[in-house]
């Protein structure tokens, strides 16, 4: 859908950005103390995050596209019972950085881990478990990132007035201004910015909507005329049952600590204090946002019933109940998501192939050395994202399917490896290896082959991998 371009919030919003952009840069020149080698000053911050900025860029890198396009979208669509889908996505930080933090970065830290990849590999003494973790991570992050990048361009052609491919464009050189040049320091700056929006907007955004409907009570009758079912737990169509509920779950909440750029945060945090802080701030703030933005698309259904771009209900409402000037902070907050999880996807893409694949090749080692290490690094993440802008030009229907399916992709081929391989001394390469590929191929099988829909298929994959780890663990130590 397109709207009447008003150049007043045009110009806001490319201030804001371009301030997102130039301040990070700005301040990682002025900045250069550390004495770590590249790679760990690029890839991880020199582990020395502090606790509110490793909270609010764990709920920035987690809100997405999805988060603030496709989530509402849906819960506009299928009402209340969305939102307490939705709202389980809460406990993401809490459980993340309560069962991963401590083991994590202890481990990573004694053998110098920079990469998912490379904990993997050192834990289970295995080439075949590293490459296997490395090219699932690039396929299902630049699926997962492509959907970032159709956000991005859906909602710059729609409140701009240009096409899509030039939006496409648009994100692309955001993108490599965001991430390429500043590695991890810079992206932990851009996104404790981009995240304090997300959680302005989501507030100011559901006050006004209220507001503009004339209260929740009137908002809720509305609803009431249009379909019952709206204000149920199973959706206006009857489908979220409590199965696929239930399922669903797991797919958003426990299972994120297999999802390589969330596990990864785990790894950055500067001390004990700021893990307590991080674990409290975050749920507060995953809250904020998870429960805000869902709940503005349940309440745009009874003020503007007629919608019918599922993706684009917050830039329609945002232009119409709030002031230009809110406006444009608020239309801030879905590119903000976009942006800061393409930071983070992009990151491990870049040190899946550049540190796990391309330095393991004897001629890189050899010939990139020194100065020419970043400039290889930088020239590398520059094709990528050129690649990725090219498979973005034909969009999905869904964003949200995008992201749920890669998602799951990532939770079935690295929840077991990365927990077990932490909590049980008896898990062993063989039994990482079968957990992945069971794992991998089963949900690529029931999510694209024999469908099924009833619950979401990561359950029976993740049980799948699970069985098929103990059980090749147990047999190999037996022998």
């Amino acid at each position: 859908m397109k709207y009447e371009v008003d150049y007043k919030i045009l110009a806001l919003f490319g201030i804001i950005f371009l301030s997102i952009i130039l301040l990070p840069l700005i301040l990682n020149r002025i900045s250069r103390t550390s004495h770590g080698s590249f790679f760990e000053k690029y890839y991880l911050a020199d582990r020395k995050v502090n606790g509110i900025v490793l909270a609010i860029t764990l709920m920035s890198t987690y809100g997405s596209a999805s988060t603030f396009l496709g989530g509402p979208g849906v819960a506009y669509k299928l009402g209340y019972g969305w939102v307490l889908l939705a709202v389980i996505q809460v406990v993401t930080g809490y459980f993340v950085l309560l069962v991963l933090a401590k083991k994590f970065k202890k481990a990573a830290k004694e053998i110098n881990a920079i990469t998912i990849s490379d904990y993997l590999k050192n834990r289970y003494k295995s080439k075949t478990v590293a490459y296997l973790s490395t090219l699932a991570m690039i396929v299902f992050l630049i699926a997962a990132m492509s959907a970032q990048w159709v956000g991005g361009a859906k909602l710059l052609s729609a409140f701009m007035g240009i096409n899509y491919k030039t939006g496409i464009v648009l994100i692309s050189v955001i993108i490599i201004f965001c991430v390429v040049f500043g590695g991890l320091k810079n992206i932990l700056i851009t996104d404790m910015i981009q995240g304090l929006i997300m959680i302005f907007s989501t507030i100011i955004l559901l006050y006004f909507i209220i507001s503009y409907g004339d209260g929740i009570e009137n908002i809720t009758n509305n609803l009431l005329t249009i379909n019952e079912k709206i204000l149920t737990p199973f959706g206006a169509d009857g489908s979220l049952t409590p199965s696929y509920v239930s399922s669903f779950w797991v797919l958003v909440g426990i299972g994120v600590i297999g999802i390589p750029q969330i596990a990864i945060n785990s790894m950055l945090y500067k001390n004990k204090r700021s893990l307590k802080q991080s674990i409290i701030i975050g749920t507060i703030v995953i809250f904020i946002v998870m429960f805000g933005v869902h709940l503005i698309g349940v309440m745009a259904r009874g003020v503007f019933p007629d919608i019918k771009d599922y993706d684009s209900v917050i830039p329609i409402i945002t232009l119409k109940v709030l002031p230009w000037y809110l406006a444009a902070i608020v239309l801030a907050a879905p590119m903000a998501a976009i942006i800061t999880t393409v930071n983070a996807q992009f990151l491990l893409i870049s040190s899946a192939l550049i540190k796990d694949i391309l330095f393991n090749t004897k001629w890189v080692k050899e010939k990139v050395v020194g100065k020419k290490i970043p400039i290889f690094v930088y020239t590398i993440n520059i094709l990528v994202i050129i690649l990725i802008m090219f498979i973005s030009l034909r969009p999905p229907s869904l964003i949200v399917n995008v992201n749920l399916f890669a998602f799951g992709g990532l939770e079935a081929t690295f929840l077991w490896p990365i927990l077990l391989g932490l909590y049980w001394k008896d898990a062993e390469k063989f039994g990482a290896i079968s957990s992945m590929l069971v794992g991998l191929s089963s949900y690529i099988i029931l999510k694209n082959i024999y469908v099924i829909k009833a619950i979401e298929p990561v359950v029976i994959s993740l049980t799948l991998s699970l069985i098929a780890f103990i059980i090749v663990s147990k047999i190999k130590k037996e022998k």
